[in-house]
């Protein structure tokens, strides 16, 4: 059984493995013909200058005396964006291109803190907080999109559920991950429910989050990591992208195979294959589409240029009475 500290190191391997992979970071020549601005400031609104902001695919820049910094991409699909300050735990942006072309994303930083040198694991500490920080964005490429693409290929409904087992080339430990359609409000926003289940409690983690309507954006976040109380998680304006959704008429053009048996730890499905390209990267993104599952896709898969299989992520099981375990709502 893994210690807490165990499941970090693997979590944030395998995630963040999926992500560079989803972002497209093979070693290709890219033209960069995507942009974005990226805007640091503290917590009191203040321009932030010299903050460091990098990508997923290596690139480093540093923000102006405007707290400005200017982030050119070549790959369409998924980024992750590192922001950095001295003395400050750092924030992460998740853009998707071209969807994001030319908007302006505000990272906002918190006051200073002083870093801890020990190793020892203490969940509400700076350490750990660093770490959330980059787990964040990767459970939320995992579960919602694959290079940029929507996963939920049919709507799900209030209550219902769909776990997943999240692997990637060469790690031997795959993530148990899930996400829960939790309810409507009158508004229109929704909350959700997304977890990293272990077999030790000490290692899981459930957030339930609050979606504008149509999930545009994100408003709200709770977290309950181990056997802690649950928390407010502050979320900042632009912090989350939402994943492309493909026309009807895209969807039905991917259709490469119909009514192939397909078989995932849930069971076996008679399924639709789709494949899209990787843009940029010179792949393909496979998903399996089913009848009668929520969201409607049982497993999809990044697969490189050679044929390998990068990352993938299958169904182990669904239902339909998903209900709030943080008393968020």
């Amino acid at each position: 059984m893994r210690s807490a500290a165990g499941l970090w190191r693997a979590g944030l391997v395998a995630l963040g493995a999926a992500l560079l992979v989803l972002s497209g970071c093979s070693t290709v020549s890219q033209v960069r013909l995507f942009s974005v601005t990226v805007k640091v400031v503290d917590d009191k609104d203040q321009a932030i200058k010299g903050a460091i902001v990098e990508t997923s695919e290596g690139q480093k820049t540093s923000t102006d005396a405007a707290g400005a910094a200017q982030i050119k991409l070549g790959v369409a699909g998924a980024h992750l964006l590192t922001v950095a300050a001295e003395g400050r735990a750092p924030a992460t942006l998740s853009v998707t291109m071209p969807l994001d072309m030319n908007k302006t994303f505000t990272a906002r930083l918190g006051p200073p803190v002083s870093i801890s040198a020990g190793i020892s694991v203490n969940l509400g500490g700076n350490l750990m907080g660093a770490m959330m920080a980059q787990l964040y964005p990767m459970m939320f490429q995992a579960l919602f999109a694959a290079h940029g693409y929507n996963l939920d290929l049919v709507p799900m409904n209030p209550g219902q559920w769909t776990e997943w087992r999240v692997s990637t080339q060469g790690e031997r430990d795959p993530m148990v991950m899930r996400k829960a359609f939790l309810t409507v409000l009158g508004s229109g926003q929704e909350w959700w429910q997304l977890q990293v289940l272990d077999k030790d409690e000490d290692g899981s983690i459930t957030m339930e989050v609050m979606f504008s309507k149509g999930r545009e954006s994100l408003r709200r976040m709770r977290q309950k990591t181990g056997k802690e109380a649950p928390s407010e998680v502050p979320v900042t304006e632009g912090w989350y992208t939402p994943p492309m959704r493909l026309t009807k008429e895209s969807l039905e053009g991917a259709i490469v195979k119909r009514g192939v048996s397909v078989k995932v730890p849930a069971g076996t499905f008679k399924a639709d294959q789709l494949e899209f390209a990787a843009l940029g990267v010179g792949g393909k993104v496979r998903m399996w589409r089913a009848g009668g599952v929520p969201g409607g896709v049982v497993k999809a898969e990044m697969v490189e240029a050679d044929g390998q299989i990068a990352w993938s992520s299958e169904l182990t099981s669904k239902g339909a009475s998903a209900k709030s375990l943080l008393g968020s709502f």
